[in-house]
């Protein structure tokens, strides 16, 4: 049976959290899943940094979230749902980019961004979750780093791969409400985030050579992914969807191959 795909998000009430700056993951989300037919909500912990890409979405409104607190969490989860009329598709694409030696590590500085990518990806999950009905769509951002092991990164790659444990419960727990639960996992992608990596073509000629198809993660990669995640053609639940080009079959390049 052939299916049209031609809207494939046609009447679908998306929420993205995230929004920062175009250029990033969800502004390519937000952008491919309108023209897809969604009608879309952005999150953002400061409204004026998502007014640009919620004009070039045509969003239906900007709710102020901060992942890092829980009650901010809810309550941008319940505003997003007043305005949709509820939630058929949730994605989570808020994060941090820092890294540093295990020796160099704080308390604080784990717990930064544990708050982010682990407890605040379990709690998206738990607060968008209670505006879905029978059926709905989350996605959560992981990295292929929580697979491939690379020095400085034991904050970042361990609390994205703690997060990925979470979709496999979380999984588990809403799939009587048929809610599916997953996770995208890109190589390196160009995105403000990422600008300074981009910026180094030593550092990016590294990254390359370790890509089977030989080319980078784009934004407008990921995007595609969580597309078919967010449809209704899709099936999967409890997996971690690799957006790498086949970086997950080689390694990370470490200092000595930037030269």
């Amino acid at each position: 049976m052939s299916v049209d795909q031609s809207k494939r998000l046609d009447g679908k009430r998306v929420y993205i959290l995230g929004a920062g700056a175009p250029g990033g993951i969800a502004s390519a989300i937000a952008m491919l899943f309108k023209s897809q037919g969604a009608t879309i909500v952005l999150g953002s912990p400061q409204e004026d940094s998502a007014r640009e890409v919620a004009d070039m979405c045509g969003a239906a409104g900007i709710v102020k979230t901060d992942i890092l607190d829980e009650v901010s969490i809810r309550d941008g989860a319940r505003a997003a749902a007043e305005i949709l009329g509820g939630i058929d598709v949730a994605i989570n694409t808020a994060g941090v980019n820092r890294n540093a030696p295990i020796a160099d590590e704080t308390a604080e500085a784990l717990l930064f961004q544990a708050r982010i990518h682990f407890i605040g990806t379990a709690l998206f999950i738990k607060e968008v979750a209670e505006h879905m009905g029978q059926g709905g769509s989350i996605i959560t951002m992981s990295s292929v780093t929580a697979e491939l092991t690379t020095p400085r990164l034991a904050a970042y790659a361990g609390s994205k791969a703690a997060a990925d444990k979470v979709v496999k419960v979380a999984a588990v727990e809403y799939g009587d409400r048929g809610i599916r639960v997953n996770s995208l996992a890109p190589g390196l992608t160009s995105t403000p985030m990422t600008a300074s990596y981009f910026a180094d073509e030593k550092v990016v000629n590294a990254f390359r050579r370790e890509i089977p198809i030989g080319r980078m993660t784009t934004a407008d990669d990921v995007a595609a992914a969580a597309l078919w995640l967010a449809s209704d053609e899709c099936i999967a639940t409890g997996d971690t969807i690799r957006v790498s080009g086949g970086a997950h079959l080689r390694r990370l390049p470490i200092a000595r191959d930037f030269v």
